[in-house]
Protein backbone atom coordinates (compact mmCIF):
# COMPACT_ATOMS: atom_id res chain seq x y z
CA UNK A 1 0.00 0.00 0.00
CA UNK A 2 1.28 3.45 -0.85
CA UNK A 3 1.42 6.12 1.81
CA UNK A 4 -1.13 8.91 1.55
CA UNK A 5 -3.42 11.04 3.69
CA UNK A 6 -7.17 10.44 3.62
CA UNK A 7 -9.93 10.55 6.21
CA UNK A 8 -12.18 8.37 4.04
CA UNK A 9 -11.95 4.69 2.99
CA UNK A 10 -8.60 3.46 1.71
CA UNK A 11 -7.86 0.57 -0.64
CA UNK A 12 -5.74 -2.38 0.48
CA UNK A 13 -5.10 -5.95 -0.70
CA UNK A 14 -6.78 -8.76 1.22
CA UNK A 15 -4.53 -11.37 2.80
CA UNK A 16 -7.49 -13.76 3.18
CA UNK A 17 -11.15 -13.93 2.16
CA UNK A 18 -13.00 -11.16 4.01
CA UNK A 19 -16.64 -10.40 4.84
CA UNK A 20 -18.08 -6.88 4.97
CA UNK A 21 -18.34 -4.96 8.27
CA UNK A 22 -15.49 -6.86 9.94
CA UNK A 23 -12.41 -5.40 11.63
CA UNK A 24 -9.05 -5.85 9.92
CA UNK A 25 -5.42 -5.35 10.86
CA UNK A 26 -2.26 -4.88 8.83
CA UNK A 27 -0.19 -7.94 7.94
CA UNK A 28 2.93 -6.85 6.05
CA UNK A 29 1.44 -5.48 2.80
CA UNK A 30 -2.10 -6.87 3.18
CA UNK A 31 -5.04 -6.67 5.57
CA UNK A 32 -6.47 -9.68 7.42
CA UNK A 33 -9.09 -10.16 10.13
CA UNK A 34 -8.24 -8.66 13.52
CA UNK A 35 -8.71 -11.16 16.35
CA UNK A 36 -9.12 -10.84 20.13
CA UNK A 37 -6.39 -8.63 21.59
CA UNK A 38 -5.35 -7.22 18.19
CA UNK A 39 -5.32 -3.56 17.25
CA UNK A 40 -7.44 -3.09 14.10
CA UNK A 41 -6.92 -0.29 11.59
CA UNK A 42 -10.30 -0.33 9.89
CA UNK A 43 -13.50 -2.09 8.84
CA UNK A 44 -13.99 -3.86 5.50
CA UNK A 45 -16.78 -2.36 3.38
CA UNK A 46 -17.39 -5.27 0.95
CA UNK A 47 -16.85 -9.07 0.82
CA UNK A 48 -13.76 -10.09 -1.19
CA UNK A 49 -11.65 -13.14 -1.97
CA UNK A 50 -7.96 -13.53 -1.07
CA UNK A 51 -5.44 -11.29 -2.86
CA UNK A 52 -8.15 -8.84 -3.99
CA UNK A 53 -8.30 -5.04 -3.63
CA UNK A 54 -10.68 -4.13 -0.82
CA UNK A 55 -12.05 -0.87 0.57
CA UNK A 56 -11.45 -0.28 4.29
CA UNK A 57 -13.07 2.38 6.48
CA UNK A 58 -10.30 3.67 8.79
CA UNK A 59 -10.89 3.87 12.54
CA UNK A 60 -10.78 7.63 12.93
CA UNK A 61 -13.58 7.85 15.48
CA UNK A 62 -17.31 8.28 14.92
CA UNK A 63 -20.13 5.84 14.28
CA UNK A 64 -19.47 2.61 12.35
CA UNK A 65 -21.34 -0.58 11.43
CA UNK A 66 -19.80 -3.63 13.16
CA UNK A 67 -20.45 -7.38 13.33
CA UNK A 68 -21.07 -9.05 16.69
CA UNK A 69 -19.66 -12.33 17.95
CA UNK A 70 -22.83 -12.88 19.98
CA UNK A 71 -25.56 -10.99 21.79
CA UNK A 72 -24.51 -7.42 22.65
CA UNK A 73 -26.73 -4.85 24.37
CA UNK A 74 -26.88 -1.20 23.42
CA UNK A 75 -24.47 0.70 25.66
CA UNK A 76 -22.08 -2.24 26.11
CA UNK A 77 -18.32 -1.75 25.90
CA UNK A 78 -16.92 -3.65 22.90
CA UNK A 79 -13.61 -5.34 22.17
CA UNK A 80 -12.05 -7.04 19.17
CA UNK A 81 -13.01 -10.73 18.82
CA UNK A 82 -12.13 -13.57 16.42
CA UNK A 83 -12.56 -13.08 12.66
CA UNK A 84 -12.98 -9.33 12.84
CA UNK A 85 -16.10 -9.37 15.01
CA UNK A 86 -16.71 -7.46 18.25
CA UNK A 87 -17.74 -8.78 21.65
CA UNK A 88 -18.13 -7.72 25.27
CA UNK A 89 -15.25 -9.97 26.37
CA UNK A 90 -12.60 -7.61 27.72
CA UNK A 91 -9.49 -8.75 25.84
CA UNK A 92 -7.08 -6.04 24.71
CA UNK A 93 -8.08 -2.40 24.36
CA UNK A 94 -11.71 -1.33 24.43
CA UNK A 95 -12.73 -0.31 20.89
CA UNK A 96 -15.83 1.69 21.72
CA UNK A 97 -19.47 1.38 22.74
CA UNK A 98 -22.49 -0.22 21.03
CA UNK A 99 -25.25 2.22 20.16
CA UNK A 100 -27.74 -0.41 18.95
CA UNK A 101 -28.22 -3.98 20.15
CA UNK A 102 -26.98 -7.10 18.34
CA UNK A 103 -29.20 -10.15 18.87
CA UNK A 104 -27.00 -13.04 17.64
CA UNK A 105 -23.57 -14.11 16.41
CA UNK A 106 -23.02 -12.49 13.02
CA UNK A 107 -25.60 -9.77 13.64
CA UNK A 108 -24.75 -6.18 12.82
CA UNK A 109 -25.26 -2.91 14.63
CA UNK A 110 -24.05 0.68 15.01
CA UNK A 111 -21.24 1.48 17.42
CA UNK A 112 -19.10 4.41 18.40
CA UNK A 113 -15.70 3.00 17.40
CA UNK A 114 -12.74 4.99 18.63
CA UNK A 115 -9.60 5.55 16.61
CA UNK A 116 -6.31 3.69 17.17
CA UNK A 117 -5.24 3.45 20.83
CA UNK A 118 -8.48 4.83 22.17
CA UNK A 119 -9.50 7.82 20.10
CA UNK A 120 -9.10 10.09 17.13
CA UNK A 121 -6.55 12.87 17.41
CA UNK A 122 -8.54 15.85 16.27
CA UNK A 123 -11.73 17.85 16.80
CA UNK A 124 -13.89 17.22 13.76
CA UNK A 125 -17.17 15.91 12.41
CA UNK A 126 -17.15 12.59 10.57
CA UNK A 127 -20.13 10.98 8.96
CA UNK A 128 -23.11 11.70 11.17
CA UNK A 129 -21.20 12.57 14.32
CA UNK A 130 -19.93 15.64 16.15
CA UNK A 131 -16.76 14.68 17.96
CA UNK A 132 -14.32 16.21 20.41
CA UNK A 133 -11.07 14.47 21.31
CA UNK A 134 -8.22 16.16 23.19
CA UNK A 135 -5.04 14.31 24.13
CA UNK A 136 -3.65 17.45 25.80
CA UNK A 137 -0.40 17.87 23.94
CA UNK A 138 -1.01 21.56 24.60
CA UNK A 139 -3.52 23.45 26.73
CA UNK A 140 -5.30 26.19 24.81
CA UNK A 141 -7.19 28.38 27.25
CA UNK A 142 -8.21 30.87 24.57
CA UNK A 143 -9.80 28.89 21.73
CA UNK A 144 -10.91 25.49 23.09
CA UNK A 145 -10.83 25.53 26.88
CA UNK A 146 -11.34 27.97 29.71
CA UNK A 147 -9.95 27.69 33.24
CA UNK A 148 -11.66 28.73 36.44
CA UNK A 149 -8.88 28.95 39.02
CA UNK A 150 -9.15 30.33 42.52
CA UNK A 151 -6.79 30.52 45.47
CA UNK A 152 -3.44 29.95 43.71
CA UNK A 153 -4.42 26.86 41.74
CA UNK A 154 -2.59 25.98 38.51
CA UNK A 155 -3.61 24.38 35.22
CA UNK A 156 -1.21 23.25 32.49
CA UNK A 157 0.01 20.34 30.38
CA UNK A 158 2.85 18.45 32.08
CA UNK A 159 5.74 16.31 30.79
CA UNK A 160 4.19 12.86 30.77
CA UNK A 161 3.75 10.13 28.17
CA UNK A 162 0.75 10.58 25.81
CA UNK A 163 -0.02 14.14 26.91
CA UNK A 164 -1.55 14.89 30.33
CA UNK A 165 -3.37 17.94 31.67
CA UNK A 166 -2.73 18.83 35.31
CA UNK A 167 -5.52 20.62 37.23
CA UNK A 168 -4.29 21.65 40.70
CA UNK A 169 -6.18 23.36 43.50
CA UNK A 170 -4.64 25.74 46.00
CA UNK A 171 -3.25 24.41 49.28
CA UNK A 172 -6.11 25.39 51.59
CA UNK A 173 -9.33 23.52 52.28
CA UNK A 174 -12.07 24.40 49.74
CA UNK A 175 -9.57 25.79 47.20
CA UNK A 176 -10.72 24.70 43.73
CA UNK A 177 -9.79 24.65 40.04
CA UNK A 178 -11.88 23.77 36.97
CA UNK A 179 -11.36 23.36 33.24
CA UNK A 180 -14.27 23.52 30.82
CA UNK A 181 -14.86 23.74 27.10
CA UNK A 182 -15.36 27.40 26.22
CA UNK A 183 -18.68 26.86 24.46
CA UNK A 184 -21.66 24.66 25.30
CA UNK A 185 -21.52 22.46 22.21
CA UNK A 186 -23.18 19.28 23.51
CA UNK A 187 -26.81 18.67 24.47
CA UNK A 188 -28.96 15.73 25.53
CA UNK A 189 -31.47 15.67 22.66
CA UNK A 190 -34.69 13.74 21.99
CA UNK A 191 -33.42 11.93 18.86
CA UNK A 192 -29.62 11.77 19.21
CA UNK A 193 -27.26 9.62 21.27
CA UNK A 194 -24.06 10.82 22.95
CA UNK A 195 -21.00 9.16 24.48
CA UNK A 196 -18.55 10.76 26.93
CA UNK A 197 -15.26 9.39 28.27
CA UNK A 198 -12.24 10.77 30.12
CA UNK A 199 -9.18 9.03 31.59
CA UNK A 200 -8.16 10.57 34.90
CA UNK A 201 -5.96 10.02 37.95
CA UNK A 202 -5.54 11.75 41.31
CA UNK A 203 -2.86 11.01 43.90
CA UNK A 204 -4.28 12.39 47.13
CA UNK A 205 -2.09 14.73 49.13
CA UNK A 206 -4.35 14.19 52.14
CA UNK A 207 -5.89 10.72 52.44
CA UNK A 208 -9.50 10.68 51.16
CA UNK A 209 -9.66 14.50 51.14
CA UNK A 210 -9.93 15.34 47.44
CA UNK A 211 -13.16 16.31 45.68
CA UNK A 212 -13.32 15.57 41.91
CA UNK A 213 -15.83 16.18 39.11
CA UNK A 214 -15.66 14.83 35.53
CA UNK A 215 -18.49 15.07 32.97
CA UNK A 216 -20.83 17.46 31.16
CA UNK A 217 -22.65 20.43 32.69
CA UNK A 218 -24.46 23.52 31.45
CA UNK A 219 -23.08 25.44 34.45
CA UNK A 220 -19.41 25.99 35.30
CA UNK A 221 -18.53 28.32 38.16
CA UNK A 222 -16.96 28.54 41.59
CA UNK A 223 -18.48 25.82 43.77
CA UNK A 224 -19.28 23.54 40.87
CA UNK A 225 -18.14 21.19 43.62
CA UNK A 226 -19.79 22.30 46.84
CA UNK A 227 -17.84 22.81 50.06
CA UNK A 228 -17.47 20.20 52.80
CA UNK A 229 -17.81 17.22 50.46
CA UNK A 230 -21.39 18.02 49.43
CA UNK A 231 -20.83 16.94 45.81
CA UNK A 232 -21.86 18.74 42.61
CA UNK A 233 -23.87 21.96 42.53
CA UNK A 234 -27.54 21.81 43.56
CA UNK A 235 -28.89 22.72 40.11
CA UNK A 236 -27.41 22.02 36.66
CA UNK A 237 -28.15 20.13 33.46
CA UNK A 238 -25.78 17.27 32.74
CA UNK A 239 -24.14 14.08 33.91
CA UNK A 240 -20.93 13.54 35.83
CA UNK A 241 -18.75 11.25 37.87
CA UNK A 242 -17.59 12.73 41.16
CA UNK A 243 -15.69 11.86 44.31
CA UNK A 244 -16.15 13.75 47.59
CA UNK A 245 -14.15 14.66 50.66
CA UNK A 246 -13.79 11.67 52.99
CA UNK A 247 -15.03 9.40 50.20
CA UNK A 248 -13.45 6.23 48.80
CA UNK A 249 -15.84 5.63 45.88
CA UNK A 250 -16.78 7.19 42.58
CA UNK A 251 -20.37 8.46 42.42
CA UNK A 252 -22.37 9.08 39.24
CA UNK A 253 -25.13 11.64 38.83
CA UNK A 254 -27.54 12.84 36.17
CA UNK A 255 -29.28 16.18 36.61
CA UNK A 256 -32.13 18.15 35.08
CA UNK A 257 -32.00 21.50 36.89
CA UNK A 258 -32.58 20.70 40.58
CA UNK A 259 -33.77 17.11 39.96
CA UNK A 260 -30.85 14.72 40.42
CA UNK A 261 -30.45 10.95 40.32
CA UNK A 262 -27.28 9.75 42.05
CA UNK A 263 -25.57 6.37 42.22
CA UNK A 264 -23.81 6.65 45.56
CA UNK A 265 -21.30 3.91 44.76
CA UNK A 266 -20.41 3.60 41.07
CA UNK A 267 -17.12 1.85 41.87
CA UNK A 268 -14.11 2.06 44.16
CA UNK A 269 -11.75 5.02 44.08
CA UNK A 270 -8.07 4.40 44.83
CA UNK A 271 -5.43 7.08 45.00
CA UNK A 272 -2.74 7.17 42.27
CA UNK A 273 -4.85 5.01 39.94
CA UNK A 274 -5.92 5.74 36.37
CA UNK A 275 -9.65 5.41 35.67
CA UNK A 276 -11.67 5.59 32.45
CA UNK A 277 -14.94 7.33 33.31
CA UNK A 278 -17.64 7.28 30.67
CA UNK A 279 -21.36 7.34 30.03
CA UNK A 280 -23.71 6.65 27.14
CA UNK A 281 -26.78 8.86 26.70
CA UNK A 282 -29.58 7.07 24.81
CA UNK A 283 -32.66 9.19 24.07
CA UNK A 284 -34.81 6.05 24.44
CA UNK A 285 -38.44 7.11 23.78
CA UNK A 286 -37.54 10.79 23.34
CA UNK A 287 -39.14 11.70 26.66
CA UNK A 288 -37.13 9.85 29.30
CA UNK A 289 -33.55 9.06 28.31
CA UNK A 290 -31.44 6.17 29.57
CA UNK A 291 -27.94 7.14 30.75
CA UNK A 292 -25.50 4.27 31.37
CA UNK A 293 -22.26 4.97 33.28
CA UNK A 294 -19.08 3.01 32.55
CA UNK A 295 -16.14 2.66 34.95
CA UNK A 296 -13.16 1.17 33.13
CA UNK A 297 -15.55 -0.20 30.52
CA UNK A 298 -17.89 -1.91 33.00
CA UNK A 299 -21.51 -0.74 32.81
CA UNK A 300 -23.18 0.53 35.99
CA UNK A 301 -26.73 1.34 37.06
CA UNK A 302 -28.78 2.96 34.29
CA UNK A 303 -30.32 6.34 35.10
CA UNK A 304 -33.64 7.65 33.79
CA UNK A 305 -33.34 11.31 32.79
CA UNK A 306 -36.22 13.60 31.79
CA UNK A 307 -35.15 15.32 28.56
CA UNK A 308 -37.54 18.29 28.55
CA UNK A 309 -35.89 21.53 29.67
CA UNK A 310 -32.27 20.38 29.34
CA UNK A 311 -29.77 22.98 28.12
CA UNK A 312 -26.49 22.83 26.15
CA UNK A 313 -23.46 21.66 28.14
CA UNK A 314 -19.73 22.22 28.61
CA UNK A 315 -17.19 19.51 29.27
CA UNK A 316 -16.32 19.98 32.97
CA UNK A 317 -13.19 18.76 34.78
CA UNK A 318 -12.35 19.92 38.28
CA UNK A 319 -10.84 19.38 41.70
CA UNK A 320 -11.37 20.88 45.17
CA UNK A 321 -9.07 20.46 48.15
CA UNK A 322 -10.56 19.02 51.31
CA UNK A 323 -7.57 19.74 53.52
CA UNK A 324 -4.45 21.87 53.88
CA UNK A 325 -2.66 20.56 50.78
CA UNK A 326 -3.16 21.12 47.06
CA UNK A 327 -4.92 18.28 45.23
CA UNK A 328 -4.08 17.60 41.57
CA UNK A 329 -6.31 15.92 38.99
CA UNK A 330 -4.48 14.50 35.95
CA UNK A 331 -6.44 14.10 32.70
CA UNK A 332 -5.00 11.88 29.96
CA UNK A 333 -7.72 12.57 27.41
CA UNK A 334 -11.34 13.66 26.93
CA UNK A 335 -13.53 12.14 24.22
CA UNK A 336 -17.12 13.12 23.41
CA UNK A 337 -19.07 11.81 20.40
CA UNK A 338 -22.62 12.93 19.64
CA UNK A 339 -24.91 11.96 16.80
CA UNK A 340 -25.34 14.98 14.55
Amino acid sequence: MGAYYNDGPFTAVSGEALVADRLVKLSTTTVIYADAGDEPVGIVTDPVATATPVSVRPLTGGIQKVTGAGVIAAGAAIYCAADGKVSTTAVGTQLGVMMTAISADGGKGAAIVWGPRGGSDQLSARGGACELFDDFFIFDDEDDWIDTVSDAGTIDVIDEVNGVLSIASGATAQNESYVSSIHEVFKFLTTKRLFFEARVKLTEANVNDANIIVGLSDTVAANSLLDAGAGPMASYDGACFFKVFDGVVWQFETSNAAVQVTTANAGAFATATWYKLGFLYDYNDGVTAKVTPFLDGVAGTVHDLTIAGLEEMHVLLGVKAGGANAETLLVDYVHVVAER
